[in-house]
């Protein structure tokens, strides 16, 4: 008798629709898993990834007209391999965050480096990996690595507790899935103000819009009940606001979305293609070191 597998993932779509926004040069998704259908899985896992390799990511890239990536390697893979050589396939256009545990190594880590890693991860979300525990000491670790760390958590609230541990960090930090600031914590809610303080007083501070979708209600195309969120966000900070696709979107919770409503949503949150530039092109190659477009 064998252990039953983890749930397996929904794959993304195939057939969905071209975007009505036109990526500018350079345009970066700074979220996105590689899932080739031989990588080794991690026990204990909580999903079976689909095989979402780096060929179809590529032809998805193609559709969008986005040009640089930033890979993440999910907590389901045994080690960052899949991503680095991803990378390396990639030849200068994807970056990458690192799944790393406390006690791993300064070879290890210098090895990271030279395969294009440019970060790593906490999670209160994810088995494996890395929490808030052990973020003071790693990040005094990396600060001479040009390495940032990416923030998954479960809640705002947990977001919001955080925020004064980030504020002392001696590397960047971005709060990812929008901070988890969902329809539930409107502009001039607590929570949302406490993340909109946290970015205009910390030159350190990023916040990434990826997975509007999970926490959307509303849901598909337009995601309506997000507009309002993550305008006010990027107002509040436009030169610290980054994008991505989150592809092949690990959820259960929600409907797989079309990959081009979620590009287009910016066309409603950041109307002004200066400011989706930034969000798109600049604000991503500062984080994680591209060459200027």
């Amino acid at each position: 008798m064998t252990d039953a597998q983890p749930p397996k993932l929904t794959p993304p779509k195939r057939d969905g629709r071209s975007p009505r926004l036109k990526a500018p040069a350079g345009a970066c998704d700074t979220h996105f898993h590689v899932y080739e259908a031989d990588i080794p899985l991690k026990p204990g896992r909580r999903y079976t990834p689909v095989d979402a390799g780096l060929d179809r990511y590529r032809a998805t890239m193609a559709k969008l007209g986005l040009t640089r990536g930033a890979v993440v390697t999910g907590s389901a893979m045994v080690d960052n391999e899949p991503s680095l050589r991803a990378i390396v396939a990639m030849n200068g256009a994807f970056k990458g965050l690192a799944l790393v545990k406390a006690d791993v190594t300064d070879a290890e880590l210098e090895r990271l480096v030279a395969g294009g890693m440019t970060g790593f991860r906490i999670s209160t979300r994810s088995v494996g990996g890395m929490g808030p525990a052990n973020l003071i000491r790693m990040a005094d670790r990396v600060k001479g690595l040009g390495w940032h760390v990416e923030v998954h958590l479960n809640s705002a609230d947990e977001v919001v507790d955080l925020l004064p541990v980030l504020a002392r960090l001696p590397i960047p930090h971005t709060l990812d899935h929008v901070a988890n600031l969902g329809p539930a914590h409107p502009p001039r809610s607590p929570a949302f103000d406490a993340v909109v303080r946290h970015l205009k007083d910390c030159e350190d501070a990023w916040l990434n819009t990826y997975s509007v979708y999970n926490l959307s209600k509303t849901g598909a195309p337009g995601f309506a009940d997000m507009v309002g969120n993550v305008s006010a966000l990027i107002a509040a900070r436009p030169d610290r606001i980054l994008w991505g696709l989150n592809w092949p979107h690990p959820t259960f919770d929600v409907e797989v979305p079309d990959d081009a409503d979620v590009l287009d949503f910016l066309l409603e949150v950041a109307p002004d293609p200066m400011v989706r530039k930034k969000i798109l092109v600049d604000n991503p190659a500062r984080l994680y070191g591209f060459d200027p477009a």
